[in-house]
């Protein structure tokens, strides 16, 4: 039986590949309208999303801001780590993202969905503006004194 870290790099694996195919093969204007964010919001909300993401996206077991994350950068690798991963995740996970099929989310929820993460920025503020913090991180790179 395969380690879960073992099926973690072949997930990996096999949604870069499934990516770099998808991205080869989409055409080159994309979708023709963009998505509702309003909408995404609302389906953000409705499928739980936030209970791992945080509702703004950087709170929670996984940051979808400030990640840089492909998944993240386009939507076709988007929807293809949404539906792809059937046999990786249950419907309802106690430790890790679901799967969507189509039945689950449409394409045009999908799209909807990735417009509204789109919008999200990341709130957090610069160490340097919080003077509290800025003051522990002094203290702790001072040498101590004999």
């Amino acid at each position: 039986m395969p380690t879960p870290l073992r099926r973690t790099a072949r997930l990996a694996t096999a949604t870069l590949c499934l990516g770099l195919v998808a991205l080869a093969a989409r055409s080159a204007d994309g979708p023709s309208t963009p998505g509702n964010a309003a909408r995404g919001k609302q389906l953000y909300q409705a499928h739980g999303c936030y209970g791992c993401h945080g509702y703004n996206g950087e709170t929670g077991a996984r940051d979808l801001v400030g990640t840089g994350s492909p998944l993240i950068g386009d939507e076709t690798l988007f929807r293809l780590f949404l539906r792809l991963r059937a046999d990786q995740a249950p419907d309802l996970p106690s430790s890790r993202m679901p799967n969507f099929a189509v039945e689950a989310l449409s394409d045009a929820d999908v799209h909807d969905l990735y417009a509204f993460i789109r919008t999200l920025r990341t709130s957090a503020p610069k160490v340097e503006d919080v003077p509290t913090l800025r003051r522990i991180l002094q203290i702790a790179s001072t040498p101590a004194k004999r």
